[in-house]
């Protein structure tokens, strides 16, 4: 059985929550082939929290080490990270989809080269359905996130009722509110693109997960699917499916068959 050497860019929560689960899991078709994060120190305690020992590795050595590259940092690593991939024509897996809608003219030579970008579905349902949606026509993606205060940076205040923090595009979403938007970005890509997809952001003290609700509309009838979002342990601005759905898509590429649309 062929082992895909694994190069993980970004090593936090999720970083580490994936690197433990290649280690344990799935070392009969993975190896962590390196890390690499911004952050020297986070890419040291994540090397002491594995049983192997792991290379740290500048990005362009990480790349040229790998199959596959697995981005799970921030939409600057993956501004990063693709022209490198491209250049040395190398798979990569995207956490930070909204990395993404800042470099359309990568996401361009990419798919024009075949290159093969993975993105999972995060924290959000629905996103099946809505690539079903998109071979028809859609009229309408709406998505609506609450977020309790706990999982919104301090800048976005306190109070005791529910309010609007934010209403517009998918794509001024991710531009003014990058902290929280991965899913709004792949919504985008995955339905009628940033600049049509509409986002309401709500800062909700009464909440106590992050929520996100997602409407389409379109030729084969109407979508309405519901997230409710526990946060990864020490990490309240992640979620701990976004975590997982990354684990499902890593299996999905490493083993045959698929499961959904």
């Amino acid at each position: 059985m062929t082992v895909k050497k694994i190069g993980l860019v970004g090593c936090g929560a999720i970083g580490t929550y994936l690197a433990i689960e290649i280690e344990r899991h799935l070392k009969k078709t993975a190896r962590l082939s390196g890390i690499h994060d911004r952050d020297p120190a986070a890419a040291q305690r994540l090397r002491r929290r594995l049983k192997k020992p792991v290379a740290i590795l500048s990005l362009p050595k990480l790349v040229r080490a790998s199959d596959l590259v697995v981005e799970a940092a921030s939409p600057q690593a993956v501004r990063e990270l693709l022209p490198w991939a491209l250049r040395l024509r190398k798979e990569v897996m995207v956490l930070s989809t909204g990395g993404l809608l800042g470099c359309p003219g990568l996401l361009r030579s990419a798919r024009r080269r075949r290159l093969p970008i993975h993105l999972p579905s995060g924290a959000v349902s629905g996103i099946d359905a809505l690539k079903a949606h998109a071979v028809g026509k859609i009229q309408r993606v709406v998505l609506t996130t609450r977020k309790p205060l706990r999982a919104l940076p301090p800048s976005a205040g306190t109070g005791p009722r529910a309010r609007l923090l934010f209403q517009g595009s998918a794509q001024e979403a991710v531009a003014r509110l990058p902290y929280n938007l991965n899913v709004a970005a792949t919504l985008s890509l995955a339905g009628l693109g940033a600049a049509r997809t509409r986002v309401r952001v709500i800062a909700d003290p009464q909440a106590r997960f992050n929520v996100h609700e997602v409407e389409v509309i379109g030729q084969a009838g109407r979508l309405v699917s519901r997230t409710e979002n526990r946060p990864m342990k020490g990490n309240p601005k992640t979620s701990l499916l976004a975590a997982f759905s990354a684990v499902a898509t890593l299996r999905e590429i490493l083993e045959p068959g698929r499961v959904g649309t």
